[in-house]
């Protein structure tokens, strides 16, 4: 993989009088800035949409309130988002320079103070997991051939009216893009990042899924508004591991294994050598011990060398120009609903299993607790800044 750390293409301002962004390549073009009217609007005025709330509102507008409207979070991070969080830091670190083992201690160092609400066995765990899913990505990637041009870019373009093609003087869009890069046939795209818990085989629904992912159109239509003329997404998912620590024989001074029967007492068999496995219905049990985080991070790392494309997938996800104007049209419309909701002061809940099993708000809103603005309730916090993703990186 080449790194270019710091961009080598660098895109010019864009003046007013010319438009922000313009779909289509060819014959056929559609501006969504088209009369230069409309200063670009500057973040403090405006409330800011992102991909992860527009998302979060799609999904339960309850949900939404409480994380965006009144700033709250679960002072615990979850533990899919934590892990996630650690693994994208790590590669981050070495598109930016930073050697594949340095990358890896730098992200580890971060699991060495273990939190009061923490296992500190399932701590040491989830540290060995995020290192052995980066040193197998590494390997799995090492010799790509993807020029790395931008990485953590943050981006912000007003959310405009595709009818009329004016600026909501309301929001703007922002989000941060995981990296642009240059593929080795010339080709620009956008290279995002997934982690996933369940199957990312080429014919699995997870694909299926993802195609409509309006996150996709979002960081096309974010691209090409800072400079790059990208027409796909390439999606980097990697799977979390499903094996995890297993009980291990106790071995003797000879290597053998050992089994005690009911009374505590070792079982051999008639020709004098110790018994190897146990026997339930003779109350005769193999003595074991739990694996150490650091065995099974090897055992870990052996699985990914043996079936690397169970834990790592890429593809293409497309955008068409078609696919770009219908999603400027959906978020129109979801900016309308969020503007509804707050004149109103309505949010529905979305009660599901899907929705309600995943979401961190779920006692609140199930037990009907009452959340006065401004007052955290136990567990949670209220958050200085609802888009912590949009903090640019510490750097290498």
């Amino acid at each position: 993989m080449s790194h270019c750390p710091k961009s080598t293409h660098q895109p010019h301002a864009c003046p007013v009088s010319q438009p922000l962004v313009r779909l289509g390549q060819g014959d056929y073009t559609r501006d969504i800035y088209p009369d230069g009217r409309h200063q670009a609007p500057r973040h403090r005025e405006h409330d800011t949409l992102t991909a992860t709330r527009l998302a979060t509102l799609r999904r339960c507008p309850r949900q939404h309130y409480y994380r965006y409207e009144l700033g709250l979070s679960r002072i615990r991070t979850p533990d899919a988002l934590r892990l996630g969080a650690a693994f994208h830091r790590g590669l981050e670190l070495h598109h930016l320079g930073v050697e594949e083992a340095e990358a890896i201690d730098r992200v580890a160092a971060g699991y060495a103070d273990v939190p009061d609400w923490a296992d500190p066995f399932a701590w040491r765990v989830e540290c060995e997991v995020v290192r052995q899913l980066l040193a197998g990505h590494f390997w799995r990637y090492g010799d790509d051939d993807i020029e790395i041009l931008e990485v953590e870019r943050t981006f912000e373009m007003p959310l405009v009216n595709p009818e009329t093609g004016a600026s909501s003087r309301t929001f703007v869009l922002a989000g941060k893009i995981d990296a642009i890069v240059r593929l080795a046939d010339g080709r620009l795209t956008v290279l995002e990042y997934k982690t996933a818990g369940e199957d990312i085989a080429p014919d699995s629904d997870y694909w299926l899924r993802l195609r409509g992912d309006p996150q996709i159109s979002q960081y096309v239509l974010a691209a090409r508004a800072i400079g790059y003329d990208v027409a796909t997404v390439l999606y980097d998912v990697t799977r979390k591991p499903t094996i995890s620590p297993s009980q291990i024989p106790i071995l003797d001074d000879n290597g053998c294994k050992i089994v005690l029967d009911a009374a505590g007492k070792r079982v051999f068999n008639q020709n004098g050598k110790p018994r190897q496995s146990a026997d339930k219905s003779k109350g005769w049990t193999l003595q074991t011990h739990l694996e150490t985080p650091e065995d099974y991070g090897v055992r870990l790392l052996t699985d990914i060398g043996d079936r690397p494309d169970y834990y790592y997938q890429r593809r293409e996800v497309p955008r068409l120009e078609d696919d770009l104007a219908e999603f400027q049209a959906e978020l129109w419309q979801q900016a309308k609903q969020l503007l509804d909701s707050r004149r109103h002061g309505r949010w529905f809940c979305n009660v599901h299993r899907f929705t309600c099993g995943t979401c961190e708000f779920a006692d609140l809103c199930l037990q009907s607790v009452h959340v006065t603005q401004g007052q955290a309730p136990a567990g949670f916090q209220i958050l200085s800044d609802v888009h912590p993703e949009l903090s640019r990186g510490d750097g290498p």
